[in-house]
């Protein structure tokens, strides 16, 4: 998809038409989606398509309104075989065929697991009955990007300033939120100002990634 939505970007007409035709169509198949600027250098970037967001533009987006010809069917159908594949191999069951479809001899040879592995895996899973969406790596996936998340979210962008790596501060921030979970730690601390007349001031504080506790 970066590479397809790279390639617009490069037409001249793109802002001013081909920008609001594809939030248009995507808008059409449900799916939330923008164009924006973003802060650093003022490049055009995109919504980031998660889920089933991404499953339903690799099911229905049209991408030979925007790149025509055979380069635009051959994409299409990469992107509709992509989605056939995610639907099979979420299968509880394959049959037989399912899983002969795999093994394909014209392959590039960076595809080779699928056509040569693969088959062999979905066998032995099925005679014990089992499957191979059982063993998703959604929930790494999911934890990487909270930490990525964390990291571009905080103020560590390009090192940071105090001499430790950004995978020690995302670990040791990490670590806390832990901490606070274990043992029942308000994620709020309430903090009491006293001013001179004895007048209290109520402020609530949340702990900030770069923010240092010592227990």
């Amino acid at each position: 998809m970066v590479c397809f939505f790279n390639d617009l970007l490069k037409k001249k007409e793109f802002e001013q038409q081909i920008k609001g035709q594809i939030e248009q169509t995507m808008k059409t198949i449900k799916v939330h989606f923008e164009f924006f600027k973003s802060r650093l250098g003022g490049k055009w970037d995109w919504t980031s398509l998660m889920g089933p967001d991404k499953i339903k533009v690799l099911q229905h987006f049209p991408i030979t309104q925007f790149i025509l010809g055979k380069r635009g069917e051959d994409i299409e159908k990469l992107w509709r075989d992509f989605y056939e594949l995610y639907v099979i191999l979420r299968k509880p069951i394959l049959t037989n065929s399912e899983i002969d479809n795999f093994e394909i001899k014209d392959i590039m040879p960076y595809m080779h697991v699928f056509s040569k592995h693969i088959p062999e895996f979905l066998r032995n899973l099925k005679e014990k009955n089992l499957s191979l969406r059982l063993f998703s790596t959604s929930s790494i996936e999911k934890k990487n990007h909270n930490q990525v998340r964390l990291f571009f979210g905080g103020t560590t962008m390009g090192g940071g300033i105090k001499g430790k790596s950004v995978v020690h501060d995302i670990m040791e921030f990490e670590n806390r939120q832990l901490y606070y979970l274990i043992n029942n730690t308000p994620q709020e601390i309430q903090m009491r100002n006293i001013n001179a007349e004895d007048k209290e001031n109520q402020d609530s504080y949340s702990p900030q990634p770069n923010d240092r506790h010592s227990f």
